[in-house]
């Protein structure tokens, strides 16, 4: 969880991602089955939309699944949105796989929404999902710029083998609030930097952004 955030909500749940590594596939199609009948799936749950929240509460929107995946109808997005200006002194953190969307449904967005993408490295690892390719998130959350003027947030995690100068000159220019930086926790043996590398990552992006370390640890190749 990222260490700013202090409620969740899941008002819509599951993803069409079918990411690899995704700690909610692993659960929902495992030992939480039972709870799961539709799979990952997106689904609506109700009593999620009819929370309100407080000031100074900082919300991580639908952290068991994406909400702006392309298998959830744009109605939902909207009513999500429409549920957030109900609480409009607290502020809410969309994290998606498909920023792009971002844009589609920006006249919807209430203004106490930071817009985040997961964006695990500037290469592409088409093999480990069926979301949107990393480089096409970069572009996506670069031009947010001038159509939203949310904050945005980046998540490096879990972390790839990236560029690093390339990388970080991306990054930059999305013009970040905060990134988080962390390794997988699942022991997936994804094709990971070395921790040196990782920690280079992390000095460049604290000249211009907030960072946010999350697991930091040897890549699991290391000695």
């Amino acid at each position: 969880m990222f260490p700013f955030i202090t409620r969740t909500s899941s008002p819509v749940k599951g993803c069409s991602h079918q990411c690899q590594y995704c700690w909610f596939v692993s659960l929902a199609t495992g030992r939480l089955k039972r709870y799961y009948r539709n799979g990952i799936a997106p689904q609506v749950v109700q009593g999620e939309l009819d929370r309100r929240f407080k000031r100074g509460e900082f919300v991580f929107i639908s952290d068991m699944g994406d909400l702006l995946c392309n298998a959830v109808p744009t109605e939902w997005i909207i009513n999500v949105c429409d549920a957030i200006r109900e609480s409009p002194e607290a502020e809410f953190l969309f994290m998606t796989k498909n920023p792009q969307r971002y844009v589609g449904i920006a006249s919807a967005i209430p203004s106490n929404v930071v817009l985040g993408a997961t964006i695990e490295s500037d290469r592409d690892y088409i093999a480990l999902s069926k979301a949107p390719n990393q480089s096409d998130r970069l572009t996506a959350m670069t031009q947010l710029i001038d159509s939203l003027p949310n904050r945005r947030f980046v998540s490096i995690e879990p972390i790839l083998d990236f560029n690093l100068d390339p990388f970080v000159e991306q990054l930059s220019k999305i013009k970040p609030w905060a990134v988080a930086v962390g390794y997988d926790t699942w022991k997936h043996k994804l094709p990971e930097p070395s921790q040196e590398r990782t920690n280079a990552l992390i000095s460049a992006l604290e000249t211009f952004t907030t960072v946010y370390k999350k697991t930091i640890r040897r890549a699991w190749w290391e000695p």
